[in-house]
């Protein structure tokens, strides 16, 4: 039992940390949003440099049958996107991306990096949503991770300290109403990415191991007296 017990402590601990915010240089954050109905088409786009930072993007059609909304924000250790269409007998469609490109460094205090991605979607009748990330993580010219992740997920990495690495986001929310068939629909998409480095908290499961010391001495000491009971 008491084995048991040290064992999941052990592996409790190396999940174990906190979150901390990282510091990037050379960031680079463009947010686009887009929206089309049977109203005016929206259309926004900002960057940063040369904006500060951060950075937002909103559209929005709105016509006689159908609404198109979109945004975006980009900003330091977060990244979010936005879509929504509603119509009634027509096609509307909605996209907010926001991209960012930075680089960073891991000190041996921090060594963790994480890549927190939550989406979220709805869709009834024609209406279609989907929140995708694309991430391209290089580590001293070596390529980690390089693809789309589609689903809530947490990327974690072990980063070697003092090595340059190189990340690379784009999220992208969609959501489209009146496709492929005509008719009532409505859809929303949402998506969020937040990037934090992590520290190893080792101080409540080191208590917790030290707890389990006089517990194993208890049960050595309970042991030894039942033996000439025994005999």
């Amino acid at each position: 039992m008491i084995k048991t017990l040290s064992l999941a402590c052990l592996a409790a601990f190396a999940f174990s940390s906190e979150a901390v915010a990282i510091t990037f240089s050379n960031a680079q954050f463009d947010v686009t949003a887009i929206a089309t109905a049977d109203g005016p088409a929206g259309f926004d786009s900002q960057s940063s440099p040369p904006s500060a930072q951060p950075v937002i993007a909103s559209a929005d059609s709105v016509g006689p049958t159908s609404v198109a909304t979109a945004g975006a924000i980009g900003a330091l250790g977060l990244l979010t996107t936005s879509a929504d269409a509603s119509v009634g007998a027509v096609i509307a469609n909605a996209v907010g991306t926001s991209h960012f490109s930075g680089s960073f460094l891991m000190s041996a205090a921090e060594p963790i990096f994480l890549i927190d991605f939550a989406p979220l979607t709805f869709a009834v009748g024609s209406g279609i949503a989907a929140t995708s990330l694309f991430v391209s993580l290089t580590s001293g010219g070596n390529v980690l991770f390089q693809d789309f992740v589609s689903g809530p997920m947490v990327l974690t990495y072990s980063l070697a300290p003092g090595v340059m690495n190189l990340l690379d986001l784009t999220l992208t929310s969609e959501a489209s109403a009146g496709f492929p068939t005509d008719g009532i629909g409505n859809a929303s998409s949402f998506g969020q990415v937040t990037l934090t480095s992590a520290v190893p908290l080792p101080a409540p499961w080191l208590l917790l191991l030290a707890g389990l010391g006089p517990l194993a001495a208890m049960k050595k000491k309970r042991a030894a007296k039942a033996a000439p009971a025994m005999a």
